[in-house]
């Protein structure tokens, strides 16, 4: 008996040592990834997102009610106007279009566009990202390539009326989509869609923001404005999230001595939401550049309303019911029961075996939730990753003794 369990012991040792070995590996950590993350939703079960964000799909419903082509990239950009003007007036706080706009079309319908970005002063607009591979010499192939990604912005009447523009890249099929980017890299650290509709969503508690920066670190703040619409308009959005961005790369242990100072001032219960608002904030600069994302359901999980009905926000909804978008983060974009032939469709472990895949616009949505309720799926430490694989080697044990 003791000479099986001390061979079972010594089993259980080796082939922990074989994956402490293996699993800094590439191709295992995704096998784990891909695994674990699917195991994780499945046991969890669906969840619900943030009431604070909703989704307005562009769609094959919208275009037959609407009487306009199916194709997204046909539909007259009047329609975006009044679609901006309406959440407008229906009192959304931030509006992101995940839809290009890279080039020309109608005059008309492209000046009407642009007026009604300007007069919202809310919306942000999506940049679509190419990659280029190069050699890294041009005699020796066999050398190595270099990626370089390139943002390619909306065309200038739009880029100028907008109050930002920023990409939101995703692998596309055969990926599997299980995180994205806050900040890109490889382009700059350039701040990605949600992380640009938080920033402006978060806008008013920005002046305690810069108070609580200041209190933990006197000088670190800088050069950014103290007043919201002044950082906006001397800075612009983007070189805001930038600049602050900097200034906790520069002082890794800013974000957690600000959440320290945070947790006591102990927030009235008025004071809630600007305590999640500032400590999302903090989180999000705080954070990796790459996180993963915590998917909460299948396809049409997030809040969504048809692009027609988004129409007819404010004028009277003929069934006497209406969408509250008061205060609220607002995605535009390519979002139905779709399937795996949409252009704008993502492999997921939400993902169905009929080929039923979730839209880049709701994956979009789910990441600014995951910033707004602080609930992103964070990887084990490496210590603890190490410790799961030996317990996990080790309770093979008792089955190997019975064997040996």
């Amino acid at each position: 008996m003791r000479s099986r369990l001390f061979k079972a012991m010594l089993l259980g040792l080796a082939v922990g040592v074989a994956g402490l070995l293996i699993s800094p590996f590439g191709f295992v950590r995704g096998i784990e990834e891909n695994r674990g993350l699917g195991l994780l939703f499945k046991l969890r079960g669906e969840k619900q997102p943030s009431s604070d964000v909703v989704v307005v799909s562009i769609d094959k419903e919208s275009s037959e009610e609407l009487g306009i082509p199916d194709n997204p990239d046909k539909w007259p950009r009047s329609l975006h106007a009044r679609l901006t003007e309406s959440l407008k007036k229906a009192g959304a706080e931030v509006v992101s279009f995940d839809v290009h706009f890279i080039e020309p079309r109608v005059a008309e319908d492209d000046n009407l566009f642009a007026a009604s970005l300007r007069n919202a002063q809310n919306t942000v607009l999506c940049e679509p990202m190419t990659a280029k591979e190069i050699p890294l010499s041009g005699k020796d192939r066999s050398s190595g390539v270099h990626s370089i990604v390139k943002i390619v912005k909306p065309i200038p009447l739009f880029a100028k009326a907008a109050v930002a523009t920023a990409p939101f890249p995703l692998p596309r099929i055969p990926f599997k989509v299980n995180n994205y980017w806050a900040f890109q890299t490889g382009a700059g650290d350039s701040p990605t869609l949600p992380t640009v509709a938080f920033q402006l969503f978060s806008m008013p508690v920005y002046e305690e923001f810069i108070e609580l920066m200041e209190k933990i670190s006197p000088g670190s703040p800088g050069k950014l404005p103290e007043k919201p619409d002044a950082a906006l308009e001397t800075l612009g959005a983007k070189e805001l999230i930038r600049s602050t961005r900097e200034i906790f790369e520069s002082e890794p242990m800013l974000a957690e001595k600000m959440l320290m100072e945070l947790e006591r001032s102990k927030p009235s219960p008025s004071d809630v939401k600007s305590y999640r608002l500032l400590k999302a904030l903090i989180k999000l600069y705080g954070g990796p550049n790459r996180r993963y994302i915590n998917f909460y359901g299948p396809p049409r999980t997030v809040a969504t309303i048809p692009y027609y009905q988004a129409l007819q926000l404010g004028e009277g909804a003929a069934d006497g019911r209406q969408t509250d978008l008061k205060g609220k983060a607002v995605f535009v974009g390519l979002s139905e029961i779709i399937l795996a032939d949409r252009k704008d469709s993502f492999y997921t472990v939400f993902s169905e075996a009929s080929g039923i895949f979730v839209s880049g616009v709701e994956i979009a949505a789910t990441a600014w939730s995951n910033i707004m309720d602080d609930t992103p799926v964070k990887p084990a430490g490496t210590l603890f990753y190490f410790a799961i694989i030996l317990v996990w080697a080790f309770s093979w044990a008792p089955f190997a003794g019975c064997i040996l």
